[in-house]
């Protein structure tokens, strides 16, 4: 039920050779040598073109012939132009742009975020690292849980960030609230996330202090933006140890269509790897996706994707009370994921972006001998206008409404919900000079359910102190409505945190650096000790992350270091006293590695983690979550082998787990009295994964 296939689809694009028409390839830099990332190049009067990587390279596709204007520009840089003469094969060009101002002067807000992508100034992670990385086998939240100030994910759903609850992490898909991102939870086991990071050019990952254009997150957001057209025509065939899945992208001359079915059934893997699970149905999944790109104009881009999915599964969990009665628990799940966005400049200063989205995710089955069912539905339009002035300061403005709810069955009793949610946002980054700058913003929202208002400031300045450095501050206040487990129950309060970060980051020579304290205070968390829920609940998470990369120092090789300490306490939910959830680690580590041979056209990666040990609750220890796991230890292992069969381009993708077997402990269950309790741990001890994608030709479009 992964989609592994996509794993292996962005080697591909970065592999394979491209069709017979002109390769355009260079370097884009300054008078001065110093490279322009993110810069635009074009053949005039075309949709043929790219934008320049983080060292100034750019390479791109193209079926026009003869003498053809190359056009390039960069903001701040403004534009210029040649004549190149085009004749098949591959044409190099370097570029100059006249320096007005570089990006490498100018400051940024990097307080809380992580940027990942080919097109984005702050790079931490581009788009094959979050692909790529051990042991994340492509799945984007996996890979996140290398960076600091996140943790492993064990035995529920989610993506911790520096002490905050599964639920208080959301994820944006094109700027578009995703209500279920991730696969059914099934009893003391993490499911994936449903969407493949092939399918995104750029990741903004905020563990803290997010734009004010985003809401209902406590502690952080996750921002995916989609890839515009596709560049070539393509259609891949995967096997794998999980499953088989077909995929074909068609381009057209100012659109493309991809298209792409799968088939999962866990059974063959989970016999050769021995479950500690109790299967009675090992997981199953099929679905498949659309995914539509035009561009309406030169600078207007309409975009549509669809996703469904269907998944069934059933197992048997022990009863530490009664071993001869074991409960069951059976899910079928259906998942529908729409999402159609558009954007369009109007002119030189102003920027418009719409978007609509819909999901809807189907729960039921049977929960030891009741049955149960669990919808929930959620419909959101947004709107979104900037505006630009000067070279640097923009101004932004949007309003967004959802209608979102759960119903709910079990055993023939039911609940239900549905609120609109409407709110408004503004927002400026303004630049007082190129190396000072302030982001000011105001967000308010209002749920119908509840009759209830907020309102959240928000603010950060970064200053930079040199030609690769510089330091931000920032605070938010967040607002998220309670859990639909409490909402349907009655309507309550909104959820609140406060967040203070102060952030240094150097980047220069192939290097990162990175180090940021922060503080959150939590109020009006939910509790469920007396009849019905209520917002009395508070609570605090202060700490420090950091993060080390290196391109440099080691030949065809990058790694990259991150370290967390977090002290947290809360008390909500069922907590009779202040403590630290066992979802919260105090120390967490991560190394990832990566060489590239290329005599045995083979790439390497290795990822070390390391979290000190998780509270727990233990009946015959009267201290409330007082003792502690032992210390988790992972170390992952892939490699990617480059090569042709059938004179069509294969990669062969081989991904181990836990390889030397660490007996790793997410907590325990402890039957009534106490007596009795079982470990909860992964459900093997050890993973492997093996995977073969072919692309069959490469008809890149020919006008």
């Amino acid at each position: 039920m992964k989609t592994y296939l996509t794993l292996l689809l962005l080697l591909i694009c970065g592999t394979c050779s491209l069709a017979q028409d002109t390769r355009i390839t260079g370097t884009i830099k300054t008078a001065k040598g110093v490279a322009i990332p993110n810069a635009s190049i074009a053949v005039k009067n075309t949709f043929d073109g790219a934008s320049s990587d983080s060292t100034g390279r750019f390479s791109f596709n193209t079926s026009e012939k003869g003498k053809q204007v190359i056009t390039f520009s960069a903001i701040g840089f403004g534009a210029d132009s040649l004549q190149a003469d085009l004749a098949g094969g591959t044409h190099e060009l370097k570029l100059v742009l006249d320096e007005k101002l570089t990006e490498l002067d100018v400051v940024s807000i990097t307080a809380g975020t992580f940027e990942a992508g080919d097109n984005k100034k702050n790079v931490v992670l581009n788009s094959l690292d979050v692909a790529t990385t051990a042991g994340a086998t492509a799945d984007i939240f996996a890979a996140l849980q290398t960076l600091p100030g996140t943790q492993t994910s064990f035995s529920e759903n989610g993506l911790f960030v520096r002490g905050g609850a599964a639920a208080e992490t959301k994820t944006f898909f094109d700027g578009m609230l995703v209500k279920s991102p991730f696969n059914t939870q099934v009893p003391d086991q993490a499911s994936r996330g449903r969407f493949s990071p092939f399918l995104f050019k750029g990741t903004s990952f905020s563990a803290g202090a997010y734009s004010a254009q985003y809401g209902q997150a406590l502690s952080s957001a996750l921002v995916l933006e989609s890839k515009d057209l596709a560049e070539k025509t393509t259609t891949g065939v995967s096997l794998l140890s999980a499953g088989l899945g077909l995929d074909h992208t068609q381009r057209f001359k100012n659109s493309s269509l991809a298209a792409e079915t799968f088939y999962y059934n866990l059974r063959p893997a989970f016999t050769i790897i021995k479950q500690k699970t109790d299967w009675d149905k090992m997981p199953e999944q099929y679905g498949g996706t659309l995914n539509y790109k035009l561009n309406t104009s030169e600078t207007g881009m309409f975009k549509a994707f669809a996703q469904l999915s269907r998944s069934v599964l059933s197992l048997y969990t022990s009863n530490l009370d009664d071993p001869a009665a074991k409960k069951y628990f059976d899910n079928d799940n259906k998942n529908v994921y729409l999402n159609s966005t558009y954007q369009e400049y109007l002119g030189s200063k102003w920027k418009l972006q719409g978007g609509v989205a819909y999901s809807s995710n189907h729960d039921e089955g049977l929960q030891s001998a009741e049955n149960y069912t669990r919808t929930d539905r959620n419909l959101q339009g947004r709107v979104t206008v900037t505006n630009y002035t000067g070279s640097l300061s923009t101004i932004k403005a949007g309003v967004e409404t959802m209608y979102t709810g759960r119903n709910e069955g079990l055993g023939g009793r039911s609940h239900k919900y549905h609120d609109q949610l409407s709110a408004a946002f503004a927002e400026t980054d303004l630049f007082f000079t190129p190396k000072l700058v302030a982001r000011l913003g105001l967000r308010t929202e209002y749920s119908s359910y509840m009759q209830l208002f907020n309102l959240a400031p928000r603010t950060s300045l970064g200053y930079k102190t040199g030609a690769h450095s510089q330091v931000s501050v920032a605070y938010g206040r967040f607002y998220q409505n309670p859990e639909d487990d409490y909402l349907i129950l009655q309507p309550l309060d909104f959820e609140q945190a406060d967040h203070y970060l102060a952030n240094y980051q150097y980047m220069g020579n192939g290097r990162i650096f990175r180090a940021e304290a922060y503080y959150k205070n939590y109020d009006r968390l939910v509790k469920t000790g007396s009849t019905l829920p209520e917002n009395t609940g508070d609570g605090y998470a202060k700490g420090i992350d950091l993060f080390w990369r290196d391109k440099k120092t080691l030949k065809n090789s990058d790694y990259w270091i991150s370290y967390s300490f977090l002290d947290t306490r809360r008390n909500f939910r069922d907590y009779p006293i202040s403590a630290t959830p066992p979802f919260a680690a105090k120390h967490t580590m991560s190394v990832v590695y990566k060489k590239f041979i290329d005599k045995l056209q083979t790439q390497l990666s290795t990822t070390y983690t390391f979290a000190s040990g998780r509270t727990y609750v233990n009946p015959n220890n009267a201290a409330y979550l007082a003792d502690k796991t032992r210390a988790f230890n992972n170390l992952s292992l892939t490699a990617s082998y480059l090569t042709h069969i059938l004179r069509q381009f294969t990669v062969v993708y081989v991904a181990a787990n836990n390889v030397p077997g660490f007996r790793n402990v997410y907590g325990y269950q402890y039957s009534a009295n106490g007596q009795m309790r079982k470990a909860i741990g992964p459900p093997a001890r050890r993973d492997l994964f093996i995977g073969l994608l072919m692309t069959l030709g490469d008809n890149t479009f020919v006008r």
